[in-house]
């Protein structure tokens, strides 16, 4: 019997062992992985008013000779160039030019959207990475696919995949992308704009927690941010689960979603963080705060913006007009320019009278500011 309890236990402690050598094979891909993506990376710089890219080290890998250009997605980027919406390969080699096609976004799924040229008014359609026109849907409206669905409008909104094919039936007012399995969705008051509401949906178009909020943000990390109109102007925001549950009651004038498991939420005009229990981990203190990112989180005081780690103490002390969050190891910032107060939340939008570089996390510049 003692040999016996010895043999389980021996066995236990191998199991244990290999599981927990498991974890650690799986960590240290999933960190290889990560390393990969950031070194194989390319970063959109504007140079003498022309885009390009260059790679983490700030070596220039696109020469800047586009005027204006969008984030590589699927190894291809969206790009103007002598007035033409085209797509480039890593190289800057243009792989796509498409006809009577004018293309509004990169490629998820396989597929961009954009403007069929030839209609009038132009409708909404998808190319596929020949530059063929493979859905016309017949609308003008329509979004980029987000998690295997993109929503339509047919009258009323819903979701076609990937065929083209409505998997979703047009019937609701206003919807979203679709985030962590679900998607917001809007029920509209005719008789007082004010009184619309908005709940979620899942994939299969069901209602899984019903219309009941003022605001309904995206998930994410498992918890969506909901808002409650208490005046005309003012309101309350909580956070709820995929259940519907309220697990952080209503009490912020306004908040961002989750990011590695803390929250922007805003209190009395300042900006601070709060945990998923709900705990303000970070005090609001700042006038303007960004989601974490790589363990940084960018914010901004009296007109300038640095970055904070998740104690809430910077690690870069502000000195940007704009600053963006930190992905692959690198930070987009402006210096000069409009100031905090005046940030476009978009990357894209570029400000002529401010130059734009990146940053490592030591706040060193891997690509000097240029415009």
């Amino acid at each position: 019997m003692k040999c016996l309890s010895f043999l389980i236990i021996c066995f236990n402690l191998l199991a244990f062992s290999c599981a927990r050598s498991g974890d650690q094979e799986s960590s240290a891909m999933l960190t290889a992985a990560n390393d990969t993506a950031a070194a194989t990376r390319l970063f959109r710089i504007i140079k003498n008013g022309k885009f390009g890219y260059i790679d983490n080290k700030g070596n220039i890998i696109v020469e800047p000779e586009f005027d204006d250009a969008q984030d590589f997605s699927e190894d291809l980027a969206l790009v103007s160039f002598h007035g033409k919406k085209v797509f480039i390969n890593r190289a800057g080699k243009i792989v796509i030019a498409p006809k009577d096609f004018e293309a509004i976004n990169g490629f998820t799924n396989g597929l961009a959207r954009g403007n069929i040229l030839d209609t009038s008014p132009y409708t909404k359609g998808y190319i596929d990475k020949s530059g063929k026109l493979v859905i016309d849907t017949k609308a003008t409206g329509a979004c980029e696919y987000s998690e295997g669905l993109a929503c339509v409008p047919a009258s009323k909104w819903g979701f076609i995949d990937p065929s083209g094919r409505f998997v979703i039936k047009p019937q609701f007012d206003e919807v979203s992308y679709f985030r962590e399995g679900l998607a917001t969705v809007t029920f509209w008051d005719q008789s007082e704009a004010s009184r619309h509401k908005q709940g979620y949906l899942d994939k299969t178009g069901n209602v899984v927690i019903k219309a009941q909020f003022d605001v309904a943000q995206s998930f994410s990390e498992g918890m969506a941010a909901v808002g409650f109109r208490t005046n005309s102007d003012v309101y309350q925001f909580g956070f709820i689960d995929k259940a519907g549950a309220m697990v952080i009651r209503p009490q912020f004038e306004w908040t961002y979603s989750f990011s590695e498991g803390l929250a922007a939420v805003q209190l009395s005009q300042k900006w601070g963080y709060v945990d998923k229990n709900g705990n303000m981990v970070v005090k609001p203190q700042f006038d303007r705060a960004e989601r974490f990112s790589e363990g940084l989180a960018a914010v901004a005081v009296s007109g300038k913006w640095g970055y904070i780690d998740k104690s809430g103490k910077f690690v870069l002390e502000p000195r940007f007009n704009e600053a963006h969050p930190f992905n692959g190891g690198l930070a987009f910032v402006k210096v000069g320019g409009d100031d905090a107060n005046a940030i476009n939340d978009v990357v894209g939008a570029f400000d002529t009278a401010g130059k734009w570089g990146y940053i490592d996390k030591i706040g060193s510049y891997i690509w000097q500011p240029t415009n």
